[in-house]
């Protein structure tokens, strides 16, 4: 088997070492993560979650902001500059 060396932050190591069962190598936590994530029962959405959770569901536009779009998406502006024939 080959070997690489793999080099990781001190916070890393220690997620790494709180998964790690009692006779598993950390390899084995690398595959076993993996292969949860690849099996098909991985969803990234819940990835989303943890990312924007500090916005509390409300996504990350202000209502003001959110307006703003609704406006735009109704009434896209033209371009300033003459069409061109193609």
């Amino acid at each position: 088997m080959k070997l690489k060396t793999v080099s990781v932050d001190l916070e890393a190591f220690r997620l790494m070492r709180r998964e790690k069962g009692a006779r598993e190598s950390y390899g084995d936590v690398v595959r076993r993560i993996f292969a949860e994530r690849t099996a098909g029962n991985y969803d990234p959405s819940e990835h989303l979650k943890e990312l924007f959770a500090e916005f509390g569901g409300a996504g990350v536009l202000t209502k003001a902001g959110r307006a703003r779009v609704c406006a735009r998406k109704s009434a896209s502006p033209r371009s300033p500059r003459p069409s061109r024939a193609v």
